[in-house]
């Protein structure tokens, strides 16, 4: 399947910008089981601006492993256009696409800015990828328990939504695992 590279993400990303005012939103369409490149491909050659995110997988066939990589959205991909001007209803006749989700007739847009931040985070190879907003090192503030408001350092992240903090308390060094949702970044 063919991705959507950095430089096509950017034309996107781009275009959609400077025509937003047109009233373009972005759309989502269903597409054939793995035939989401075929549909961005036809959908591009009728004019419509697409996105469809990849993320790298992990495959084990025959005693072997290969990396490579899948759209993150399977069965759907990203259509920009204005409903009232396009010829949105050619969409469900698009090689690859099974139909444009709707809203009874009406397209259904997607909520403005999730599509946008989907296209800023996509590598240069096309692959979606997000940055935890928490990193080692970050200094962040307690927000409730015996220690509330009180500043620590995060020290390490802990793949169950948990992080451990190095907190100066009574004169000395002290480390505590915390909940994600126990903190707040310190600007």
């Amino acid at each position: 399947m063919e991705s959507l590279s950095f430089q096509k993400a950017a034309e996107v990303s781009e275009a959609a910008i400077e025509r937003s005012q047109d009233g373009e939103r972005w759309f989502a369409a269903m597409t054939q089981p793995q035939r989401e490149g075929v549909a961005v491909d036809n959908l591009r050659r009728q004019g419509f601006f697409t996105f469809s995110p990849l993320e790298k997988v992990v495959r084990r066939h025959a005693r072997k492993t290969i990396a490579t990589t899948a759209p993150v959205f399977r069965g759907y991909v990203f259509v920009r256009m204005d409903p009232l001007r396009a010829r949105w209803r050619s969409i469900n006749g698009t090689l690859g696409v099974r139909s444009l989700v709707t809203n009874g007739e009406t397209p259904l847009a997607i909520k403005p800015g999730v599509v946008e931040t989907l296209v800023a985070s996509t590598n240069a190879e096309g692959i979606l990828e997000f940055v935890d907003p928490l990193q080692p090192g970050m200094t962040v503030r307690l927000r409730a328990g015996p220690f509330a408001e009180q500043l620590g350092v995060i020290e390490r992240l802990d793949g169950r939504n948990r992080l451990v903090l190095l907190m100066s308390l009574m004169g000395g060094q002290v480390r505590a695992g915390v909940s994600r949702d126990m903190i707040l970044k310190v600007a």
